[in-house]
C-alpha cells in the first residue's frame, strides 16, 4: 500500500498542538472552518483508542468528500502520537479508498532549528489503497494535503 509522509512546522509548542488535537471536537471547527466544519463523537469519548468520530469537511477539501468516519486505534501521550483508521462510510473510504490509516505525531523543535525553535513539527503518515487500481475516482490527494496543512496553519494562529 502506498505511504505518504508530510510534515508541518508550527509556532505553537508541541504540548499546545497536542492539546488541540485532543480538543479537536471543539477547536478544529472554530480554528479551521475551511477544513473541518464539525466533529461528532459516536463512540466512547472521542479521544481514546476505540473512539469513533464523524468528521464533516469544509469547502477546502473539495466537493468529492464531505465527511469521513474515523476510529482512533492508538494513543501514546509520551510520544505525542495518535493513530486512526478511516472506516467504510461510502464517502471517503468506500468511494475513493479501499483502506486508509493515519499516524499523527507532534514533536518539539530543537533549539538549533532557528526562528521556530520554540515551536513544534507535526508529522503525518498516511497509508492507503485506492478503491480502483487505475483511478482515484476524482479525489485530489495533493489538494487534500494542502487543505490539511492550511488548516493547521490556521490552528497555529488560533487563540
Amino acid at each position: 500500500m502506498p505511504v505518504i509522509s508530510k510534515q508541518c512546522r508550527m509556532a505553537k509548542s508541541a504540548n499546545d498542538v497536542w492539546g488541540a488535537i485532543f480538543a479537536a471536537t471543539n477547536i478544529y471547527p472554530a480554528a479551521m472552518p475551511l477544513l473541518i466544519t464539525g466533529i461528532r463523537v459516536t463512540s466512547r469519548d472521542g479521544v481514546t483508542a476505540g473512539s469513533i468520530r464523524e468528521i464533516t469537511f469544509g469547502n477546502a477539501v473539495g466537493p468529492t468528500v464531505t465527511h469521513a468516519t474515523e476510529q482512533i486505534t492508538r494513543v501514546d501521550h509520551g510520544t505525542r502520537t495518535i493513530e486512526s483508521t478511516f472506516n467504510n462510510d461510502r464517502n471517503f473510504v468506500g468511494k475513493h479508498f479501499r483502506s486508509v490509516s493515519l499516524v499523527v505525531r507532534v514533536d518539539p523543535n530543537n533549539a538549533d532549528d532557528g526562528p521556530n525553535s520554540a515551536g513544534s513539527t507535526i508529522y503525518w503518515t498516511l497509508t492507503h489503497s485506492w478503491i480502483s487500481t487505475t483511478a482515484s475516482n476524482g479525489f485530489n490527494l495533493e489538494g487534500f494535503w494542502t487543505a490539511i496543512e492550511d488548516g493547521f496553519r490556521a490552528l497555529d494562529t488560533y487563540n
